[in-house]
């Protein structure tokens, strides 16, 4: 299994220059047909994995807001917490090469989507991946993501990918909520001419997952700086964490 995810993650590197079709093409042949929840051959999500996921959602897609709540912050709407098979099925398609999982993430994404915009009239702001991680993982797992999210809401919201990193950041995975807010600080600028596109309309920020909410309140800084008018924000999953902003 390792060896064949390392294989598939190699050819998608190789072919990021050259066109997605392909390379999703070849990762289908190299990737087997395994459950990314537990390898048994039944993909990309077996019967008794895929009731798992669904009974450890919310019952439907809710607020999400961690403790504390950094300033700029917007609403956050969640599909269900960041454990077990949901949380194994995001490693798997970000950092695994199993893109295989797209179309079962999309839809519940889709879900936290609508909720955030309320029905309304929004365009779509996806959180935008490191060039590094681009280079690692050989396309934007999460730009993706969105964008198959974002087909199956009513209206099909026009997605705006006009954030961009700035700098480096530090690894945040050990980072508590001050560590991560100033981590983050002027992280990410919105490309040239994106501030145009922004004026005056509704933004939905989307993510994978909110752990203590300073990526998406600085990108929110950022987009109401230039403009656009954040009105929450969308998550697959969220980190339950305690109030010390400490991981349990």
């Amino acid at each position: 299994m390792t060896t064949a995810r390392t294989l598939t993650a190699s050819i998608a590197r190789t072919l990021a220059v050259g066109g997605r079709t392909m390379a999703d093409a070849l990762l289908d042949l190299a990737l087997p047909s395994t459950c990314a929840a537990c390898d048994l051959p039944a993909g990309p999500l077996c019967a008794p994995c895929e009731r798992e996921l669904r009974d450890g959602l919310f019952d439907r897609p809710r607020r999400s807001m961690p403790e504390p709540v950094p300033i700029h912050l917007p609403p956050v709407t969640s599909g269900g917490p960041y454990a077990g098979v949901l949380r194994q099925l995001v490693s798997a398609y970000k950092d695994d090469g199993r893109r295989d999982l797209r179309p079962v993430l999309a839809e519940l994404l889709a879900q936290s989507m609508a909720v955030a915009g309320s029905g309304r009239p929004v365009v779509v702001v996806p959180m935008p991946s490191s060039r590094a991680a681009v280079r690692r993982r050989g396309d934007d797992p999460v730009g993706g993501l969105v964008a198959a999210a974002a087909a199956q809401i009513a209206g099909a919201p026009r997605v705006l990918s006009v954030l961009r990193p700035r700098r480096r950041l530090a690894d945040q995975s050990t980072l508590g909520h001050r560590e991560r807010a100033a981590n983050l600080a002027g992280a990410y600028a919105v490309r040239n001419g994106g501030a145009a596109e922004l004026q005056g309309l509704a933004v939905v920020l989307v993510d994978d997952v909110v752990t203590t909410g300073a990526t998406l309140a600085e990108a929110a800084r950022v987009v109401r700086a230039k403009g656009g008018l954040v009105v929450g924000a969308a998550t697959l999953a969220a980190t339950q964490r305690r109030a010390s902003g400490r991981r349990p």
